[in-house]
């Protein structure tokens, strides 16, 4: 498939915003916040892949994502979190991290003359993210519905611009408020799985409480 610049640039941002939504997903399910009845089996990077059912779970996840994808088209964002947290939400018990770094030329009018060949380069690098976090263990098992609610495990997404100052303006000020990635010494890190290739550097990334390890 021969490809514009410009068009294989949308391609990659569409491509990388898919990946998102469905390792987002991945995580839910492997994370057991919801119950498996919840989640449907999908066939996605050539590896089995669950999708949660519940409509308010997709609505969120859809309006984060419609949210940054202009964002990330502009390479403004380069960091996502999926934030673990019970009773208080700042008292985080796991974060993951997904860095996502597509190396495109805003400038440039190449003609690809094999389109097929980097997309496909794309989805092998999401497959393989998507094996490193079948390897997670759940941070804490499944709350049931007579536990205390303020006592069950919640989940929240965020996200970090690449520029500060005003940068942040791209984006509506309350929405960059209540996403937006903070800082938080306590958490150890460590790497799931680091990839750098032709058209996309990635690196997916897990924090945890110190006390709960």
């Amino acid at each position: 498939m021969r490809v514009l610049e410009k068009h294989l640039r949308d391609e990659v941002t569409n491509r990388c915003i898919e990946f998102l939504d469905v390792a987002i997903n991945f995580i839910l399910y492997i994370e057991q916040i919801y119950s498996k009845d919840t989640f449907e089996k999908r066939i996605k990077y050539n590896q089995i892949v669950y999708e949660c059912q519940d409509v308010d779970v997709q609505n969120y996840i859809s309006d984060f994502l419609n949210q940054i994808k202009p964002l990330f088209r502009k390479q403004l964002i380069d960091q996502i979190g999926f934030v673990i947290t019970r009773d208080n939400e700042n008292d985080i018990l796991r974060r993951y991290l997904i860095e996502l770094h597509p190396i495109i030329d805003h400038s440039s009018n190449t003609i690809h003359t094999n389109g097929n060949y980097l997309l496909a380069e794309l989805d092998s690098i999401f497959s393989t993210c998507l094996i490193e976090l079948m390897r997670q263990i759940p941070i804490s098992p499944p709350t049931s519905s007579t536990d205390d609610d303020n006592d069950q495990i919640r989940w929240k997404l965020q996200m970090r611009l690449c520029h500060h100052g005003n940068n942040k303006f791209e984006v509506e000020d309350i929405f960059y408020e209540q996403f937006k990635l903070t800082t938080i010494s306590q958490l150890s890190l460590k790497q799931i799985k680091s990839v750098h290739a032709q058209r996309l550097n990635i690196q997916l990334m897990c924090q945890e409480n110190k006390i709960e390890q």
